[in-house]
């Protein structure tokens, strides 16, 4: 048996309406380097894992805008999640 979680694409166009596109960690802007090609593309994490069956109570606080790298980078450990704040720390963009 699998489960299968779903993520609906309505909470995703109203968390980045009106945002500009970086990815929050690295500042990657996928239109800056791709054009036209790049326009409209991030990935959006959310921060408490819905595998984990863990509802969002506020967009800005649980979702983030990543670039390909940096959230495959959060992702990349099995048994923890890396943090926004901790990749931040490892790559040096922390402030």
């Amino acid at each position: 048996y699998t489960t299968k979680y779903e993520r609906d694409p309505k909470v995703r166009r109203i968390f980045l309406k009106g945002k500009k596109l970086k990815c929050e960690v690295c500042g990657f802007d996928f239109e800056a380097v791709y054009g036209a090609l790049g326009r409209g593309y991030i990935e959006v994490h959310h921060k408490k894992p819905v595998s984990e069956g863990v509802r969002m109570t506020d967009l800005d606080r649980d979702l983030a805008m990543l670039c390909s790298n940096c959230h495959r980078m959060i992702h990349s450990r099995k048994n923890h999640m890396i943090t926004i704040e901790e990749l931040k720390k490892i790559i040096g963009t922390e402030k």
